[in-house]
Parts: C-alpha cells; sequence; structure tokens
C-alpha cells in the first residue's frame, strides 16, 4: 500500500471517529437542554457551535494526518489563541462581538424571549429579546420596533431582567399618562 493510500484510509477512519464522537456529545447535549427546560433557539446555536467546533478538530488532524510537523501545527494553534485573545480584550472589534455574544448566549442569565430593561442614564431601554445572534442582541420595545444592540454594548450595560406583566403594566402606565396629557376633542373646541 502506497503512503497516499495509506493517509486516504487514515483519513475516512478520523472522519469517521469523529462524526461518531460528534453524534454522542450532540445527544448528551440535547438530552441535557431537555432536563434543563432550555428553549430549541438556544439548543440551536449549540449544536451549531459544536459543529463548528468538530469541523475545526476535524481540519486540525487532517492537517497533521497530511504532513504538516509539529512546529506548524503549534503555529497554527498560537495564532487561533492570539485571535481569541484579540476577540477578549479588543473592546469595538467584531471578534469582541462575537465573543460578547457567546459569553450572553451561555452564561448571562439572559435568554431569548425575556422581558428586560437597560439601565442607562443616557439611553434606557426595554423591550421582549427577540434574539442573540453572534453581533447583535435584537430587543423589541413597546411600540413593537425591533431594536439592534451591538453585543459588547449588551454585555457592558446593566439589565434587569423584568416578568412579562410588569412590562406590560408599565405599557400601560404610559398609555394613561399619554391620555391624560392630551386634550380632549371637547376642550379643543372650547
Amino acid at each position: 500500500m502506497n503512503p497516499i493510500e495509506l493517509k486516504i484510509i487514515e483519513s475516512l477512519v478520523l472522519l469517521l471517529v469523529l462524526v461518531v464522537i460528534r453524534y454522542v456529545v450532540s445527544k448528551l447535549i440535547i438530552s441535557r437542554y431537555k432536563r434543563a427546560n432550555f428553549d430549541i433557539t438556544r439548543k440551536q446555536l449549540t449544536i451549531k457551535v459544536l459543529n463548528i467546533l468538530f469541523f475545526m478538530i476535524l481540519g486540525l488532524c487532517l492537517i497533521v494526518v497530511w504532513g504538516l510537523t509539529g512546529q506548524q501545527v503549534i503555529a497554527g494553534i498560537g495564532s487561533v489563541i492570539t485571535l481569541l485573545g484579540v476577540a477578549f480584550f479588543a473592546q469595538w472589534s467584531l471578534l469582541s462581538n462575537i465573543t460578547s455574544g457567546l459569553i450572553l448566549f451561555f452564561n448571562h442569565p439572559l435568554k431569548i424571549g425575556d422581558y428586560v430593561e437597560i439601565v442607562d442614564k443616557d439611553f434606557p431601554m426595554a423591550g421582549r429579546v427577540e434574539n442573540i445572534t453572534l453581533f447583535f442582541l435584537h430587543l423589541r420595545n413597546k411600540d413593537n420596533h425591533v431594536y439592534t444592540l451591538a453585543n459588547t454594548i449588551v454585555a457592558q450595560k446593566t439589565m434587569r431582567i423584568m416578568e412579562p406583566e410588569e412590562f406590560f403594566e408599565a405599557i400601560e402606565n404610559e398609555t394613561i399618562e399619554e391620555n391624560k396629557n392630551t386634550p380632549s376633542d371637547n376642550n379643543a373646541q372650547d
């Protein structure tokens, strides 16, 4: 058997092993999510991240099988770690938004469907969390407008998770206040 055929067989065995491992891990994650009663969107994003991770591992293993030296692999790992370091410490970069999105998704008590209030002196905002993507958090306010907030900003702001009743009560109170301040038709004719 020549070396190319051997590398092809090794690559196929590696692919098969990683597919089986990915299947087992995804089943474990799905069962964990069912027990924890997380919503479907969080499970979908977790599976996407898992797929990306396994493709990266597969690529790294295939690079090793096809002949990169240890020094080249270590240089590649160092590059990835450098990118992650920039993502964690650069405040306004795209990588920072991705990192903040992952932190919000996995470690923040905030989840899709929650009603939140962003406590900010200059730009207070309240609404329902519509989506958490890699770059933005989508927030639907009381006027049914959707705002996109950069994940780095959301991670830096103080947020208060509200009960739905509290959110809708605030909307009703604002509507009552607006009606009191609006002149009625009778007063307008006088």
